[in-house]
């Protein structure tokens, strides 16, 4: 790769990131009413990002059925969300307003570490996630085995050292710059990053765990079709609880498909677009700095940051335990609500309950048994949960 090409990586385009050189720097007297406004609703977002991580370490205290090993994964997901919002977010709104760099050559680099570090952290959860998710589905009668507490603290701890790998290392040791380009002015903070770099970081940070992810989401989706098929055959005859709101087998098989559908489609739309385009500059070279594309890249940037803020929402909000929390909390009192094994599948999917989990199990004893011309028997299954 010739040194023009290497040259044109100055433009930024670096995985997790950081912005691209402003055309012009602007001091604090100087700050226009539109970069007042965008910081107003950069500032919003990571208070709330912060604000929904951190209810998620807060309910497992007032929910008891929160303390579970699985849980564990949402907790280490919230801690990288949570990081970003308070490390990461407010450097980057503060550069963004200002358009320089007011913390010093040495503190970039640990932004710009602290940057990659916590945005790979929560991506590769969602991919053990996606993991544990298919143990539980898949092989339920093996998922206590596979999945048991001091595993989770093992892949948990696997997952910030894997993170840190590829972050402080690099970073810090210089493996990213570009021999003989020196960016730094003092009033900016650019990760400049080789296209050998940024290809190798760009896969080992998103492409890998997007694959698995996807992968493990299909063997779930594909498992949870088959195990609707059966319980239809199984069910004709069952006698409900009276006090459950239960739903058909097709609409709860429709709804669990949304769900991962969503959990695919938002991981996928706040990533993709800044690693695809990540890569293809690197790969291509191209030194353009218009400012079309410096807006392009910023935007990119924080719809990246912004997985930080919905992830809240998808894997702990739709979580019906962490909703009895939630409102233990607002109302501060106990809570109990009826289970509904109609929302079997889509709690599967987003942590609620493991399928082998007592409560979800449907007991089927054998009663009213009729012998008809010693040759036939009828029986009446009943359910009980």
């Amino acid at each position: 790769m010739s040194a023009d090409k290497n040259a044109s990586s100055l433009s930024n385009f670096s995985y997790a990131a950081t912005f691209l050189r402003r055309e012009g720097n602007r001091t604090s007297a100087e700050i226009a009413p539109q970069q007042m406004i965008v910081g107003f609703l950069l500032t919003v977002i990571d208070l709330v990002t912060f604000l929904g991580n951190t209810v998620v370490f807060i309910c497992p205290a007032v929910e008891k059925r929160l303390r579970t090993v699985t849980y564990m994964f949402i907790m280490s997901l919230a801690m990288a969300d949570l990081l970003v919002a308070c490390l990461v977010m407010p450097f980057s709104i503060i550069y963004e307003v200002t358009g320089m760099w007011l913390f010093g050559k040495q503190f970039c680099k640990v932004w710009i570490s602290f940057d990659v570090m916590f945005c790979t952290a929560s991506i590769v959860t969602l991919c053990f996630i996606s993991l544990d998710r298919y143990c539980s589905v898949v092989t339920p009668y093996h998922y206590s085995k596979r999945m048991s507490r001091r595993r989770c603290i093992v892949m948990t701890v696997t997952i910030w050292v894997y993170s840190s790998l590829i972050s402080f290392l690099p970073v810090m040791q210089g493996w990213n710059e570009i021999p003989g380009v020196d960016s730094d002015n003092g009033k900016e903070c650019i990760f400049v990053t080789n296209w050998t770099f940024a290809i190798v970081a760009s896969a080992m940070a998103f492409y890998i765990p997007f694959i698995i992810m996807c992968s493990m989401y299909f063997f779930i989706y594909r498992a949870s079709r088959l195990k609707a098929t059966r319980i239809v055959s199984q069910t004709l005859d069952l006698h409900y609880h009276p006090n459950s709101k239960r739903q058909n087998n097709l609409q709860l098989e429709n709804k669990a498909t949304r769900t991962m559908g969503i959990i695919i489609s938002v991981f996928v739309m706040c990533w993709l677009p800044y690693f695809v385009l990540n890569v293809w500059i690197a790969a291509k070279g191209d030194s353009s700095t218009s400012t079309m594309l410096v807006n392009t890249f910023k935007y990119m940037t924080w719809l990246g940051y912004c997985n930080s803020t919905i992830n809240p929402m998808l894997y702990a909000f739709l979580n019906r335990d962490f909703q009895r929390a939630l409102k233990k909390l607002l109302i501060c009192r106990r809570w109990r609500s009826q289970v509904d094994i109609g929302d079997d599948m889509v709690s599967i999917v987003t942590f609620s309950k493991t399928a082998q989990d007592p409560e979800y199990n449907i007991k089927m004893p054998i009663t009213n048994c009729v012998l008809k011309n010693k040759q036939a028997i009828k029986c009446t299954p009943s359910v009980h949960y």
